[in-house]
């Protein structure tokens, strides 16, 4: 089970609090391998030096049930606001890359898969995100978001019997080969899901023309709270409730809690 509050200590390059696993290709080689070395990450096979990282794509898939997610927000309205993501890709930031205007370097996320339910729905909706592969300053930088079952999170009216409930089980399988990435959601009551997008390309004419081609990335699964305290941001600021005690915040619903039955990374 992870489970995350509101507020609670945070990565530097993000406002949101996490409890989840971070891929580590090197696994017990911490010695001889750093965290940024490229043998603990992995490439699409369109990039130029593919073969001097740990693998060319790899999958993670599980099967998980999401129990609980943020209740209170001052601006229900933002788009984060009572939701959490369960799984990720993320590129690896390398500020070289973007100090010397490549189009890549930038640490964004060509997936993040997303539960999202407001407090007074019945049921909440499944949905991913990809993120524009730009500069953080780029206005076009931004999350699309593609739904699975639900709503996806441009939408707030309750999704009925055609999103998912707390406790209801689900399973995804993310598969990376060569440049293509492979989507496929299950679960008991709706029909599979599937999506096929190639990372080597831009999503749409606003992305950068060759998207995630020369990037590099790892795994994440968990339960990354979406429903940051900070207020300012137009999008990533809900001002979500938290004291920062978590058995404060689990009393008061200020907390995310996802619980994982399977967890595979590359089959294993």
């Amino acid at each position: 089970m992870f489970e995350v509050h509101n507020k609670a200590i945070t990565t530097k390059n993000s406002k949101n609090a996490r409890s989840e696993l971070r891929q580590m290709p090197r696994g017990a080689n911490f010695d001889n391998i750093l965290t940024n070395d490229k043998l603990n990450q992995w490439a699409l096979s369109s990039h130029p030096d593919a073969k001097s990282y740990s693998a060319v794509g790899g999958t993670l898939e599980a099967t998980l049930k999401v129990n609980h997610v943020s209740m209170n927000a001052k601006f229900p309205e933002k788009y984060p606001a009572h939701s959490v993501v369960v799984g990720q890709i993320h590129a690896k930031k390398h500020n070289e890359l973007i100090e010397a205007k490549t189009g890549y370097g930038h640490g964004n996320e060509p997936l993040k898969i997303f539960y999202k339910k407001f407090p007074d729905h019945e049921y909440g909706s499944v949905f991913w995100n990809y993120e524009r592969n730009l500069a953080k300053a780029d206005p076009d930088r931004a999350d699309i978001a593609y739904p699975v079952w639900g709503n996806t999170w441009e939408n707030p009216a309750e999704p009925g019997k055609a999103g998912i409930k707390l406790g209801e089980e689900f399973s995804y399988k993310v598969e990376v080969k060569g440049t293509m990435m492979y989507l496929t959601f299950e679960t008991a009551r709706h029909d599979t899901v599937k999506y096929e997008i190639d990372l080597s390309k831009g999503i749409d004419e606003k992305d950068f023309p060759t998207g995630y081609a020369e990037d590099d990335f790892y795994f994440k699964a968990g339960a990354y709270g979406q429903c940051s305290t900070q207020e300012k941001h137009p999008v990533w600021g809900p001002g979500c409730a938290g004291t920062g005690d978590f058995a404060t915040d689990k009393k008061n619903g200020d907390y995310n809690s996802v619980t994982f039955s399977v967890l595979k990374l590359n089959g294993k």
